[in-house]
């Protein structure tokens, strides 16, 4: 399994960072997840390409999702389901004997997917997409919540 994310070049400089420069240390929670960072997600597994097909995606917003959706398939308290506050399409998963099964709203296809194999696939995105953007905006390392989302996958971000 694959999760990424990639600006969208209609979308990306509609997102708080181009608009409000680049000091993101004191960025709510909430500010992060619904405004920053608009792009694509992409979640594919064996060629199979099931993320949403618009690219105004906030990337907090589906770190978060992810990470819930990790919570949730180790059996933990938390919701199953990536869902977009911009429409109503969300992707679903539920458990199932071989792991997960992964069923997006907007599209026929779906996904079967080892618990582990989403575990370390929704972890690596996390921590990959968590450095490209401390890596632009050096004060997100800064960030309380941002912080927080890294230690729950394993990633310390040093402060600047």
């Amino acid at each position: 399994m694959k999760i990424s994310f990639s600006s969208s070049p209609d979308y990306a400089d509609h997102g708080r960072e181009c608009t409000q420069g680049d000091d993101l240390a004191d960025v709510s929670r909430a500010d992060l997840r619904w405004y920053y960072f608009l792009g694509r997600l992409w979640i594919s597994r064996d060629d199979i390409e099931i993320g949403p097909p618009w690219g105004w995606v906030p990337l907090f917003d589906a770190m978060y999702c992810v990470r819930h959706v990790m919570v949730f398939a180790q059996g933990g308290n938390a919701l199953g389901k990536i869902d977009f506050t911009e429409n109503d399409e969300f992707i679903s998963f539920e458990l199932d004997r071989s792991g997960l099964c992964i069923v997006p709203t907007y599209l026929e296809s779906k996904l079967h997917c080892p618990v582990d194999e989403f575990v370390t696939a929704g972890a690596n995105f996390i921590r990959e997409e968590l450095r490209r953007v401390v890596a632009e905006y050096p004060s997100l390392a800064r960030n309380q919540h941002a912080r927080v989302l890294a230690l729950e996958v394993g990633l310390e971000i040093p402060a600047v």
